[in-house]
């Protein structure tokens, strides 16, 4: 790695480490605590103050639409066929934009959709004005480790210890056969959407708790195409990318804490720890607001239950009987734990 670049990682690392600080503060230095991960949710009440200039805008669609929508990439298969069907049903024109997390949020904050979707829960910056969150699902957050290694379970303490660079070598682990690997761990980490809570900060809660060696990647398939290649690997995605994007075979999924990611009643009820929150977003006021979009949320949340299992969403309904906390359509609390 050049110095330019070595710089560019530290200051982006920083950075990230400074928004982190700014708008979901810890309760003291995270290595001192028995809980290193972050905080799951941010709170509904705070709302971000807007100019009037903003709250009066008008949602901008592409010409001849009458519904426009951006969508993160894993909820955007997963609700097409319902949007398209219900569109189709009712004589909406609707424009669909595939994207991340980021693409959605600028689409919200730039009001140039009626409906965003993405796969972390809103940060700080993203409860706008009239901006409301309705909770699609939760999916499993999955640990991978390349085939050729033994591991099959992990607890998150230990995960922890892997990701942070406190066990730096698999046969430090005392799993029958591990030290055949002889390879030092290769922890993998894919660091989006820092300043919002919940996803891979439920693991460590900020940039600076991993270890100083672990690979940073841009985007999932480099992710999984590391772990895949290897033998050392260790690093995190839902089952779905993994299946999408790479196939399957390649990566091997652990159990944490006893549970599978698959596991859907482990993750309905909280037993398994790491997980994803996918919701979409309407508009409460005018000028913003439109009757159509509203009707298609509902729409969207209502069928949910029916999405295809290999999406690996638990719908909203599941979490509500598994005791998760709500405000309105938004989960924005765990269920409480013995």
């Amino acid at each position: 790695m050049s110095g330019n670049l070595f710089s560019r990682r530290v200051i982006l690392r920083g950075v990230a480490a400074a928004i982190t600080a700014a708008l979901l503060p810890m309760t003291g230095r995270a290595a001192e605590t028995k809980d290193l991960g972050g905080r799951p949710f941010s709170d509904p009440t705070e709302v971000l103050p807007m100019p009037d200039s903003w709250i009066g805008r008008a949602i901008q669609r592409p010409d001849g639409a009458d519904l426009a929508l951006a969508i993160d990439q894993q909820l955007f298969p997963a609700l097409e066929p319902f949007v398209r069907d219900w569109a189709g049903r009712n004589g909406v024109t609707v424009a669909l934009v595939e994207g991340t997390s980021g693409i959605a949020s600028d689409a919200l904050s730039g009001k140039t959709a009626d409906i965003t979707g993405m796969c972390c829960p809103p940060g700080p910056l993203d409860r706008l004005p009239g901006a409301r969150y309705h909770t699609i699902g939760i999916g499993a957050v999955a640990l991978l480790v390349n085939p050729v290694n033994p591991l099959s379970q992990v607890d998150l303490a230990t995960a922890r210890k892997l990701f942070g660079g406190d066990i730096a070598s698999w046969s430090d682990l005392p799993v029958s056969g591990i030290g055949s690997l002889g390879k030092r761990v290769s922890a993998v980490a894919r660091l989006h959407c820092a300043a919002r809570p919940g996803h891979w900060r439920l693991l460590l809660d900020n940039p600076d708790l991993f270890s100083q060696t672990v690979v940073e990647v841009p985007a999932i398939a480099d992710m999984l195409r590391r772990v895949a290649t290897e033998p050392g690997a260790i690093g995190y995605e839902t089952l779905w990318h993994v299946r999408d994007k790479l196939g399957d075979g390649k990566v091997k999924a652990l159990r944490l804490n006893g549970f599978a990611p698959d596991d859907d009643e482990a993750l309905a009820r909280g037993a398994y720890p790491l997980y994803r929150v996918f919701n979409i977003t309407s508009w409460t006021a005018a000028p913003a607001a439109d009757v159509r979009a509203t009707a298609l949320v509902q729409h969207l949340v209502e069928t949910a239950p029916l999405i295809p299992k290999v999406y690996g969403f638990v719908p909203a309904s599941r979490l509500r009987a598994g005791g998760w906390r709500f405000v309105g359509d938004e989960v924005v609390g765990e269920p409480e734990r013995a």
